[in-house]
């Protein structure tokens, strides 16, 4: 076998294996789908490792529950008034909780993953509490925007727990 056989397999073989990272992390998701468009879509993932991916992860989780306040304040009435708050405060909680996580992903060294699981964890459990609290009543268009930014929280946490 020639080098440039040798070489151009082992190329093959490096780059299918970083393809196969997103689709790895994905497939822990509780959203496959929504995960490998959302990471494939951004011009970030090309090339990205773990790292690379936990920031897109984290900025989809922060957008997707700063979107999730907008969508409970939308859909607000008389008659939902105090679970909407609820709703409103926990995602304010769980923006908190993940802006908080933003300066460590550059680090990554065992405190600051220690701190992104804690943040992660506890941002996850923010953005749940609203559809606990509706339960099956939560409106269709919350529910959407809920399990969305869940699905992002969520990753983030996939993703941290590999490092």
């Amino acid at each position: 076998m020639s080098y440039s056989t040798i070489i151009f397999l082992s190329l093959a073989l490096l780059s299918q294996c970083h393809a196969d990272l997103i689709g790895d992390l994905c497939t822990k998701s509780n959203n496959p789908s929504l995960c490998n468009q959302a990471l494939r879509s951004d011009p970030r993932s090309k090339g990205a490792d773990a790292r690379g991916l936990a920031g897109i992860a984290l900025d989809n989780s922060l957008s997707t529950t700063q979107a999730s306040i907008n969508v409970a304040k939308s859909v607000s009435n008389p008659g939902n008034k105090e679970i909407i708050d609820t709703c409103v405060e926990n995602f304010g909680e769980a923006v908190d909780n993940l802006q908080e996580a933003k300066p460590l992903i550059q680090k990554l060294d065992r405190p600051s993953i220690s701190t992104l699981q804690t943040r992660g964890s506890a941002a996850l459990t923010d953005v749940d509490t609203c559809s606990d609290e509706f339960g099956a009543s939560e409106p269709s268009e919350l529910k959407q925007a809920t399990d969305k930014a869940y699905t992002f929280i969520q990753l983030l946490l996939i993703i941290i727990n590999t490092l």
